[in-house]
Parts: structure tokens; C-alpha cells; sequence
């Protein structure tokens, strides 16, 4: 700390607290105008609470990742209630642990959330911006700069544990249920990971990741199960197939909406969520493998026929 009297504080995150110039206690923020620390009473931007959606739409994901993958495992083709089943399950564990995280943030009780806000790429990385006075003594500064998007990540993530462990210890324990635990148990941390280093990148970026994402995991599920026109009427039909595809649309829809509402463009660019999937049930004789090896076998067919003739 280093007293104040007569000058101002060095640093961008250093202010003035109780007549030292310090780091400014949690949920307030520097003003630079007056180098006081205030407490941060501003609503949540659009693009901000887009962005904690999005860590809520991630585990969501990986949640249906697990729920498609362990309960074909456990039972092949489930029927149509038990796979509903666990998936308003997962759904309802996400859900509540969002609504408990936002009533246990300021103000608390109420589902407002009161934030400093986000001004630039820095404020997620407070840490490497501690001022050196003379380049020897280290006026640390560093602190949740962003509030509260950073620490209500971790918030979530644990509500979202403590829910899964409660909820399924009431079911009897099956392939799906133990292995869908242990797979939880492993992505959450990574989650948690992840934000902790690359939170600010993820912040600006995930827009972007969303789209990107959604486009892949699109034609990889498209290739697993669709080889023929046959497929397309069976598979539409299976709620798993199409809880997959559904969890696609969201993803490159909430990648669209959140690029239109940084850049502040049309939101008719909304109607492009089912473009990925269109396109390839439209291309699909065109780029099917089996179709193109015909090809090429009729092709060196006609080439060895020439050459006898």
C-alpha cells in the first residue's frame, strides 16, 4: 500500500481506499476520473450476459456429449422415455444451478446482477498489471477487475457438482449413471481450467468458437449417420439424433446472435442456424464417400476398357 497525500496512484488497476492507494476491494472498481475505488452498481451489457450463457450453453453441451454417448453404451437404442427422461434431468441440474448462482450474487436474492463491467482486454488479467515505483518496490493491485465474470464462473461450475451428485445419488446406479459422474467430474474442472487462463480470450472469442463449433460438430454427426437419403427419415426420428442437432442449432444460433449484438448488425442474419445442416443434407449425394469411390471405380473401368479396345 503507499499513502496517498498529494499524489495519485501509479497503475491502471491502483486506487484510492481508506487514504491508500491499493487494489480495490471485491465489486468495486478504480474510478479515473477521481482514482476512488467504487462499488460497481452497473447492469450486465447484452454481450455480457451472452457470454455467461455461454459458459452455461458449455456445460449443457458436454452434458448432452455424455447423456448421447454412455446411454447408447448402457442401452443401445433406449426407447423414447428414458432418453426424455435424462435429458430434462440434465437440463433441470443446469438450469437451477444458473438460477441458485445468480440469487447468491449481488444483490442477492434477486435474479439482477450488479457488474464493473469489461473495458478492455486487461481487465481479465489485472494480475500483470502491478505497478514497480523506481523499479524495485511492486504496488500489487490485482484484482477481479471485471466483477463479478469471473469468480461467478466458478460459482456455477461448483453449483452445477453439488446438484449432478445430488440428483443422480437418487437413482439406482446403472452404466449411464456412474460413468455420466465420473465424466462429469472430469469436464468441469477442465472448464474451470480453461477460464482461469483463457478467460478473457474465451470472453471475445466465443462468439466465434460457437460458429466454428456448431459447423464441425455438425458434419461429423452428419458423416457418422447419415450414408444414404434412406437415413435421413430413420434418424429424424431418434430423440437422441435429434437432441444432438438441436444442441448444434442453439450453439450456431447463440454464436450468430451474440456476433450481431457486439458488432451491432441485423438479426436476420438469425435465419443462417439451420444453414449447416441444410446444405449437407442438399450435398449429401455429391460428397458421400461410397458415391465417390463408385466413381472413380467406373472411371479406371472405362480407362482399362479404352486401352483393351
Amino acid at each position: 500500500m503507499m499513502s496517498v497525500a498529494g499524489m495519485t496512484c501509479p497503475g491502471r488497476y491502483c486506487g484510492i481506499y481508506q487514504n491508500v492507494c491499493t487494489a480495490c476491494p471485491r465489486g468495486q472498481r478504480v474510478n479515473t476520473a477521481t482514482e476512488l475505488c467504487e462499488p460497481c452498481l452497473n447492469d450486465p451489457v447484452t454481450y455480457e450476459w451472452l457470454y455467461l450463457g455461454f459458459m452455461v450453453l458449455v456445460v449443457v453441451y458436454f452434458h448432452m456429449e455424455t447423456l448421447t454417448r454412455f446411454l447408447e453404451k448402457s442401452c443401445g437404442e433406449c426407447d423414447i422415455k428414458s432418453t426424455c427422461k435424462w435429458i430434462v434431468i440434465t437440463l433441470l441440474e443446469t438450469v437451477l444451478a444458473a438460477f441458485l448462482t445468480l440469487l447468491l450474487s449481488d444483490p442477492h436474492g434477486s435474479l439482477k446482477l450488479y457488474g464493473c463491467g469489461v473495458k478492455s482486454f486487461l481487465d481479465w488479467y489485472s494480475v500483470f498489471q502491478n505497478p514497480t515505483e523506481k523499479f524495485v518496490d511492486t504496488l500489487y493491485c490485482d484484482s477481479e477487475v471485471i466483477y463479478p465474470l469471473y469468480s461467478i464462473v466458478y460459482k456455477f461450475l461448483g453449483f452445477c457438482l453439488l446438484l449432478m451428485m445430488m440428483v443422480r445419488s437418487w437413482y439406482k446406479p446403472t452404466i449411464y449413471t456412474t460413468s455420466s459422474v465420473y465424466a462429469t467430474l472430469y469436464f468441469l474442472p477442465v472448464i474451470g481450467l480453461v477460464h482461469t487462463l483463457l478467460c478473457g480470450v474465451v470472453y471475445y472469442s466465443f462468439p466465434y468458437l460457437c460458429v466454428t463449433g456448431s459447423l464441425i460438430l455438425t458434419a461429423v454427426l452428419m458423416a457418422e449417420h447419415l450414408q444414404n437419403y434412406n437415413d435421413i427419415k430413420e434418424k429424424f426420428r431418434k430423440v437422441d439424433f435429434m437432441s444432438q442437432i438441436a444442441m448444434y442449432w442453439i450453439l450456431h444460433g447463440y454464436g450468430i446472435l451474440s456476433i450481431v449484438t457486439y458488432n451491432k448488425l441485423s438479426y436476420w442474419y438469425l435465419l443462417l442456424t439451420p444453414l449447416p445442416t441444410a446444405f449437407y443434407i442438399l450435398t449429401l449425394p455429391f460428397s458421400l464417400p461410397i458415391v465417390l469411390s463408385m466413381n472413380d471405380e467406373m472411371a479406371r473401368g472405362r480407362t482399362i476398357e479404352g486401352a483393351v479396345g
